[in-house]
């Protein structure tokens, strides 16, 4: 046990209390039980001497003793105690002690019947009914005294930052005293001493700062990108009315006289650009590959966080990460709802991007209303329970790795091939657990005396027959009841593994060898008839992306167009002639340009035609 080593300040005792004797906080029993409640102990990277350091998530429960300084003997403290914190800071130099206004702050309850948590740390094994002092400090005793600490964001340790890249941690003085709580009223024991936490986490609410900063990069790159191709198609009308020999004095007079059409019209011409711009981004395979980076990188950081070591000392950073990259599935998602809709569920693969999203955020929401506090009574501790118990949310993060798939399309045909082989394969499947059901019921009713510790019961007789059915230790199973009398069971295993494993295993495993084998089969046959008449589909899907550009160019020209035409038509000295030319020679232009896409979109396929002809012959003359 230790006592100097830790900075305890003793600041007196009662008259009753014994002479030469002292509270002193018990750190060996404290690293010994904290190691077995955690079941894993993680030491500060950046250690300070003599401060006992512990890890922010763990559970904390402190031992005290009553040690006697004059005959070195001690005794277990067991009475009743108040835990509060009084003081700490970022670094050891900064160390503070707190008012007492702010002891009361950080440590008491306002409402005794329901609150079971402070801004600092809560009761991590919260009794039904507890005591409280008068001032509201909660009282702790050997049945209940595990800490886990809270840290809201108005507490002193809340939403900290790392000084570098490793988790930030901070430094409590705790004072643990039994003077409103004292069995015998004339001996008190008021105790001060250090912890050092580290590992704390990042607040959800600087993670949505993360999140917005993320948002609001991706908004400034598309409102650039958006606002170049407005100002691109605004000088290309401004040429337009001057080559039509538009004077400043008509644009004067339209900009005065027109402002509310002229407004109206650019919006509404930008709007369909900016569907425009973001369906070019959503059919541009850049952004697969862009995304296919992110779930890479995404995939790297949750490996990452499987170390411990890594997750200790770097979680911060992590989650910080995590927090941004979840904003890019956010935005991937939205814009491909925005351009297919409905359509955009139709398929699997998108089901499964929605789900990995929507689960994230619903993970991200659960962590930022659970540290945004400001519940009181009994809603506060409700709350927290189930938000406790919601947490399992975390493990659909791991679910991003299946965002890869859609990527690979050797890995979409096996799993597709799998998913399609269980059809076929429930038959047999029902069929082997019914026998599985038959052979439990003459093993136990058979063998439950001969080897009750694997036939004593129904689930310890299933879970064997699942051990035999993979060939593990079948051979000691028949060895434990040949030795206690029951030599016949290698009959009964015999069979049973004949019938399992040799009959209806081998017969699940050849059907899905057969399926895989008619995939690979199919697969074959497209490729040696894929010639320009069999790519009429693919080419009439690239035919109807490329129209819909062209529908929505000439959409965004008519617009600009009737703008030019609602600007000639303004002037009154404009003759009705040169209004009718203006106009033919706008539709021209319109007609020449629709041309032009149309001619670029025949050569682009014709392109793909004469390549895909030159291939299939070089392919059949090689396989002559």
């Amino acid at each position: 046990m230790v006592t100097g080593d830790v900075h305890l300040s003793e600041r007196g005792s009662g008259p009753g209390c014994l002479v030469g004797t002292r509270l002193a906080f018990d750190l060996n029993t404290t690293l010994e039980e904290t190691k077995r409640l955690n079941n894993e102990f993680f030491d500060c990277p950046n250690p300070e001497p003599g401060v006992p350091c512990f890890f922010y998530s763990h559970v904390f429960k402190p031992f005290f003793i009553i040690e006697g300084t004059v005959e070195g003997e001690s005794d277990r403290f067991l009475d009743s105690y108040t835990f509060k914190v009084v003081g700490g800071g970022r670094t050891r130099g900064s160390v503070r002690n707190y008012s007492h206004e702010e002891i009361l702050n950080f440590n008491s309850l306002s409402d005794s019947e329901s609150s079971r948590q402070t801004l600092v740390w809560t009761y991590d094994d919260a009794p039904d009914s507890f005591r409280l002092t008068k001032e509201g400090f909660l009282l702790m005793s050997n049945a209940s005294n595990r800490v886990r600490w809270l840290c809201q964001r108005n507490s002193p340790c809340g939403d900290l930052t790392p000084v570098n890249l490793l988790d930030p941690d901070f430094f409590f003085i705790i004072e643990v005293s039994n003077r409103e709580t004292a069995s015998s009223p004339f001996c008190e024991h008021t105790l001060r001493f250090e912890l050092h936490a580290h590992g704390f986490p990042l607040d959800p609410v600087r993670g949505l700062f993360f999140m917005q900063m993320t948002m609001t990069v991706i908004q400034t790159i598309l409102i650039c990108y958006i606002g170049h191709t407005c100002w691109r198609l605004r000088q290309k009308t401004v040429n337009t009315k001057k080559r039509d020999g538009l004077d400043e004095q008509d644009r004067n007079q339209f900009k005065a006289g027109d402002v509310l059409v002229k407004v109206g019209s650019m919006l509404h011409s930008c709007f369909l650009q900016l569907y425009c711009i973001i369906f070019r981004i959503v059919q541009n395979p850049m952004l697969d590959h862009v995304i296919m980076l992110v779930v890479l990188f995404d995939t790297s950081t949750l490996i990452a966080q499987t170390f411990q070591g890594v997750t200790v000392r770097t979680g911060w950073c992590l989650s910080a990460v995590d927090s941004c990259l979840l904003v890019f599935y956010v935005v991937e998602a939205v814009f491909k709802i925005l351009v297919r809709g409905r359509t955009y569920f139709r398929k699997p693969w998108n089901v499964l991007d929605f789900f990995i999203v929507f689960m994230s955020l619903l993970e991200f929401t659960l962590s930022l209303v659970q540290s945004a506090g400001g519940f009181s009574s009994r809603q506060a501790s409700t709350l927290f329970r189930v938000l406790k118990t919601l947490k399992g949310a975390r493990v659909f993060r791991a679910l991003r790795l299946l965002k890869a798939i859609r990527f690979f399309k050797g890995l979409q045909a096996i799993l597709l091939t799998c998913l399609q082989s269980f059809r076929s394969m429930s038959s047999i499947i029902v069929l082997m657990f019914l026998f599985l059901f038959i052979f439990t019921v003459i093993f136990r009713e058979m063998f439950n005396e001969s080897d009750p510790e694997h036939f004593g019961n129904i689930f310890r007789t299933i879970f064997t027959l699942f051990q035999i059915l993979t060939l593990d230790d079948w051979s000691l199973i028949y060895m434990t009841s040949r030795d206690n009398g029951a030599p016949h069971i290698i009959y009964f295993l015999s069979l049973y593994i004949v019938v399992e494993l040799f009959t209806f295993l081998n017969l699940f495993i050849a059907v899905l060898a057969d399926n895989f084998q008619l995939s690979i089969r199919k697969k074959r046959q497209c490729k040696s008839q894929k010639s320009p008449d069999v790519k009429e589909g693919e080419t009439q899907s690239g035919e109807k992306a490329v129209e819909d550009l062209e529908m929505c160019q000439v959409e965004i020209e008519e617009e600009f167009h009737k703008e030019a035409l609602r600007f000639a038509s303004s002037d009154s000295k404009q003759s009705k002639r040169k209004i009718e030319l203006i106009s033919r020679h706008l539709q021209l232009l319109a007609a020449m340009d629709q041309h032009m896409q149309k001619y670029r979109s025949q050569a682009c396929l014709l392109d793909n035609l004469v390549e895909t002809f030159f291939t299939v012959r070089s392919f059949s003359v090689y396989m002559l």
